[in-house]
């Protein structure tokens, strides 16, 4: 280095130029090989992960979910020919049986529609019975006749149109149900389709849920695999057992769950009504379901870039990472169940596994 220094001096002296280029290459020799040590330094620093400890429990696979009670159906029920609402038998809430009458329009207009029209139709028929007769005799023409009877056909489907519309000028029950709402009230007057009342099958009462798309497929391939059951936190000391009923598999696109509809089995509590909230619990039906299992972080599942979910393990002894494919079973709130490819007590990385390499050295926290 003296040397060098002696050099660039005398070179200053002499030829300022070279001397001013010697130096800077010097200077940036000096400086490059800083920055190659500080990249070696950077390098051989190891990532930083965070790190828990797969957990065997006992467990009996059982998930709980939030759901609403819901009739079997629900009708919105209206006249079909308009009048003044004279007759509303039933209110809110109001329990009716198949046949019970619900509403009733004025029948007067209905009614003389009916007299006119029996008149019209009685008038025919003495008509055609008339033509009948002296065609008979050779005194009629039979195009006379084919005129009363056509005046005939034309009486008889007025009469049976006018009965007909007198008989929709009354509502009655079409099933057992519930009235859930009252649109109208008496004296109003109605047109056609206009709802008067709003009706509950409750025959089969049924408890609705939306399913995550991991339960819903497992639901879907063997409903007969779970047991489900319902509580309800209006009706105190009620539990119910349930049985799949119908099952939407156009899914909701925001929250990515599927419609279920179980129906309640036996016999239902009258204190149950339609909008409750029901409590569901899903579990392994098989006797002696209950079992030990894995359970890891779900922050510890690495699904990036593979078919199928795999979890990084962090080996104590050598300090190193390895990947290692996994099935994974029902998740829990921040929990999910390993089914297969642990066996407990692993250290599993929950935190920066993106980061990582095959069988890299890693620097943990959290043990």
């Amino acid at each position: 280095m003296v040397a060098l220094l002696l050099a660039i001096v005398l070179l200053v002296q002499f030829n300022p130029d070279i001397a001013s280029k010697v130096f800077a290459q010097t200077t940036d020799e000096v400086s490059g090989a800083d920055a190659q040590g500080s990249a070696e330094q950077d390098m051989a620093q190891p990532v930083t992960v965070e790190v828990s400890r797969a957990e065997l429990r006992d467990s009996d696979r059982a998930r709980s979910l939030a759901g609403r009670v819901e009739p079997a159906r629900t009708v919105d029920i209206a006249f079909q020919v308009s009048g003044q609402l004279s007759d509303l038998t039933v209110d809110a809430g109001t329990r009716v049986e198949k046949g019970d009458l619900i509403a009733a329009l004025d029948p007067v207009d209905f009614e003389l529609a009916v007299d006119r029209a029996q008149a019209s139709f009685d008038l025919a028929k003495s008509e055609y019975d008339r033509a009948l007769s002296l065609t008979e005799k050779g005194v009629a023409t039979d195009a006379r006749l084919e005129t009363n009877r056509a005046q005939l056909a034309q009486a008889e489907v007025a009469l049976r149109e006018a009965e007909r519309r007198l008989a929709q000028a009354t509502i009655t029950a079409p099933f057992d149900a519930i009235v859930a709402r009252i649109f109208l009230e008496e004296f109003s007057n109605v047109t056609p389709a206009a709802p008067i009342a709003r009706l509950q099958d409750i025959s089969e009462m049924r408890v609705r849920i939306s399913l995550p798309e991991e339960l819903a497929a497992m639901a879907r391939a063997q409903p007969d695999a779970f047991r489900v059951t319902a509580s309800f936190p209006a009706v105190p000391g009620y539990d119910a057992t349930l049985y799949l009923r119908t099952f939407v598999t156009d899914a909701d696109p925001t929250a990515q769950t599927y419609d279920v509809e179980f129906a309640i089995e036996g016999a239902i509590d009258p204190r149950l009504l339609p909008g409750m909230t029901a409590n569901v619990r899903v579990a392994a039906a098989a006797e002696g379901a209950q079992s030990r299992l894995v359970v890891v972080p779900v922050s510890a599942i690495d699904t990036t870039s593979r078919s199928e979910p795999s979890i990084w393990l962090y080996d104590e002894g050598t300090g190193r990472v390895s990947r290692k494919t996994i099935r994974l079973g029902l998740p829990n709130d921040d929990e999910i169940v390993v089914l297969e490819g642990l066996s407990g007590d692993e250290l599993v990385v929950s935190g920066g596994w993106w980061r990582l390499k095959e069988n890299e050295t890693v620097a943990v926290r959290g043990l």
